[in-house]
């Protein structure tokens, strides 16, 4: 059903480069090309869900503008998102403005941290969202690419984000393009992220973590999978975590990416998900002596050392997030280090009935 935009418009020569052009002169683009975002493709994006165009998902920071359906379907067509896929842009912009999230501190700080997002579901294919060979980057599958770009778009245009002024970024990250890619479910050993968190199977659902980059990590020497787990752990415990910044180790979430084979290694000695991520929680930790004699003290001040001089990473196991993706390659794993100050949110995607 068609509806009354309402926001303004301008009209631009027929030619790609004068789109790209003014979207850099004018300071709402992002870097790359951009599709030009007509009444029609807008529309369409409209029409992929239930919600009217003037209901406001919520305030995006840091600038804390209105981020209404029709603005954010009209940045979801200018990142190249398929109309299919816009009830996840939703639900992804719902689950960034809980005040969980933190989004105004995550949009401001000196970190490079971004919203990542994570799909479960049934449109995972249908959507073209990678989960399998080069899902963190380069297997160009166009939910992928175009889902966590709206996201960012809508945080650039709606919410004022602009680097060096509204945020205080030293670096960034590649993810502030944007970064999303779903879960193998069909190979994971173990209930899906979504199932976890208390969704459905058949529900399409968008988790939104701060991550703070992909940290890629290798083994070809450990043959016991708890000597493989436990090495991970040692590796996501290192020393300059911003999680050794804080009071406790209480708050946020790590996210762990495991491919498929080494998912099913850890598995035979870790039926329960539970368990692995006790495993984890119990050996992420490093000895007092690993840091300088100003830093050790710190760290006591802080009680963060143990009576066996141990300084643990987390207080908690399901802190621990796994998600199984990636390709058959079974030499690799990665995990998405924390901001600490944010914790996961989930969304199911709605659509309209009979869709």
């Amino acid at each position: 059903m068609s509806v009354a935009l309402t926001s303004p418009t301008i009209e631009v020569d027929d030619d790609p480069e004068a789109l790209y052009e003014l979207s850099l002169a004018e300071r709402w683009g992002d870097g790359v090309p951009l599709i030009p975002p007509t009444d029609a493709r807008v529309q369409a994006m409209l029409d992929a869900t239930p919600l009217p165009a003037d209901h406001v998902i919520g305030k995006l920071p840091p600038r804390h503008g209105q981020a209404t359906v029709e603005l954010v379907a009209i940045n979801a067509t200018m990142a190249g998102c398929a109309p299919a896929a816009f009830p996840l842009v939703i639900a992804a912009l719902e689950a960034l403005v809980r005040p969980e999230f933190n989004a105004i501190a995550l949009t401001t700080t000196t970190s490079g941290v971004f919203p990542v997002l994570i799909v479960n579901g049934p449109s995972r294919d249908d959507l073209r969202v990678d989960y399998k060979a080069g899902c963190m980057g380069g297997a160009a599958g166009r939910g992928s690419m175009t889902i966590g770009r709206a996201l960012s778009l809508c945080l650039r245009n709606i919410g004022g984000q602009r680097a060096g002024e509204t945020s205080r970024s030293v670096f960034g990250q590649a993810a502030r393009f944007g970064q999303c890619f779903a879960e193998w479910e069909e190979r994971s050993p173990w209930p899906s992220l979504a199932v976890r968190r208390g969704f459905a199977p058949e529900q399409d659902v968008v988790t939104v973590h701060g991550s703070k980059g992909d940290f890629p990590v290798a083994d070809t020497n450990n043959d016991d999978p708890r000597d493989l787990a436990y090495m991970l752990a040692k590796c996501i415990s290192y020393p300059l975590s911003n999680y050794y910044l804080e009071l406790t180790g209480d708050c946020g979430q790590i996210v762990l990416i495991v491919n498929p084979m080494w998912a099913a290694r850890f598995a035979k000695v870790f039926p329960r998900i539970e368990s692995f991520q006790e495993y984890l929680r119990e050996h992420a930790w490093q000895p007092i002596e690993l840091w300088r004699p100003a830093n050790q003290e710190i760290l006591r001040k802080k009680n963060r050392v143990d009576a066996q001089g141990r300084v643990y990473l987390l207080n908690r196991p399901e802190q621990f997030v796994p998600v199984v993706a990636g390709g058959l390659g079974s030499l690799h794993a990665m995990f998405l280090p924390s901001w600490c100050q944010s914790e996961l949110q989930s969304a199911a995607a709605v659509r309209p009935a009979g869709t």
